[in-house]
């Protein structure tokens, strides 16, 4: 009697610790769904629709941005937010593509006003190469008539230079969709020639009026 007490006391003990671990889980999916985040962080709030949203190919008439050097344009809606990458022309002999990153973000959805480059690069996958060490320290900033670019950049060599920039706008160069209050966006571009080139495909020459439904 006494050791089936025991068996039965700790297949109870098991249960309710399995019960409450998927409670949690739960818990978290739904503060994820909603677009809540915990105090602290800085994961994407969409990371559960990251995992099984695929990219599809859409034309490049459907680009939130004018990019007339696009290679290729794909997208997926994470239900709270609709991302767009742009593939851009890399003509350098360095690794890895010439993107850009762009998320329409339903409120809610959207990071807070204070751009901290820990929540941009968790949003968007993380930083591309050249730039895995990047750090806030090495960030500064340029201004145009759509506002502030936050940026970093690297020199590997010739004339080559690489960006990893950043910019947030209301604003597209055709409408967001229904909901978004706010169009963030990362550029990962490595060109022959000055640093204002490679910030050109998100220069104020890619906005138009496309104000949100």
């Amino acid at each position: 009697m006494q050791s089936g007490y025991l068996v039965t006391a700790t297949h109870v003990a098991f249960v309710r610790k399995a019960a409450t671990a998927a409670f949690l889980f739960l818990g978290l999916a739904a503060l994820s769904a909603c677009g809540i985040r915990l105090p602290g962080n800085t994961d994407s709030p969409t990371e559960l629709a990251e995992a099984v949203t695929e990219f599809r190919v859409v034309p490049t008439t459907r680009a939130f941005i004018s990019v007339p050097s696009a290679l290729l344009v794909m997208e997926r809606d994470l239900g709270g937010a609709v991302e767009q990458r742009i593939t851009l022309p890399n003509e350098t002999s360095l690794a890895g593509e010439n993107t850009i990153m762009l998320r329409a973000q339903q409120a809610g959805y959207a990071r807070g006003t204070r751009f901290v480059l820990s929540e941009q690069l968790s949003q968007f996958g993380g930083a591309p190469s050249p730039f895995s060490g990047v750090a806030e320290g090495a960030l500064t900033a340029t201004s145009d008539t759509m506002g502030d670019i936050t940026y970093t950049t690297i020199s590997p060599g010739g004339d080559v230079v690489c960006v990893l920039a950043f910019r947030r706008t209301q604003t597209a160069s055709r409408a967001l969709p229904r909901g978004s209050r706010a169009l963030d966006i990362m550029l990962r571009n490595c060109v022959s020639g000055s640093v204002q080139k490679a910030l050109a495909p998100i220069g104020a020459s890619a906005f138009g009026l496309g104000l949100p439904n």
